[in-house]
């Protein structure tokens, strides 16, 4: 009798700590979207190491990135997001990554050493060189 009353008591607290984990862990998701997780202003795009432009995310364009050994990138900026709708390298990863808006976030195609990275405003110096 009392094996049984001290499993439906391990049962029972099982749960309500599963439960607390669980609520502390949808708070601090919502903290961080909510003050972490910025929408950016601009893409900066950088080619072979070298910036080579900069964009608003509020305003709609595709254009082609040159990139490395004459790679061609198409970036599309639509409803607020950056992608690389097409592709000519190989593997095509960059086109199946998803769309990009918050601050920090990148797009890369390797092959032609291409970086599209959101940030929060507009940027025409590299801030350091990493040596």
């Amino acid at each position: 009798m009392k094996e049984t009353i001290k499993r439906n008591n391990i049962k029972r607290n099982d749960i309500i700590l599963t439960a607390i984990f669980i609520i502390a862990a949808i708070l601090f998701f919502t903290g961080y979207k909510l003050f972490f997780h910025k929408t950016g202003n601009f893409v900066q795009i950088t080619s072979n190491g070298k910036i080579i432009n900069s964009l608003p995310l509020n305003k709609d364009t595709t254009i082609t990135i040159n990139g490395f050994n004459n790679g061609k990138n198409i970036l599309q900026i639509k409803n607020g997001y950056a992608s690389i709708i097409d592709a000519d390298c190989p593997d095509k990863l960059c086109q199946k990554q998803k769309k990009i808006r918050y601050n920090g976030e990148s797009l890369v195609c390797l092959p032609h050493k291409v970086i599209v990275s959101v940030i929060s405003q507009e940027k025409t110096e590299i801030d350091s060189i990493a040596g």
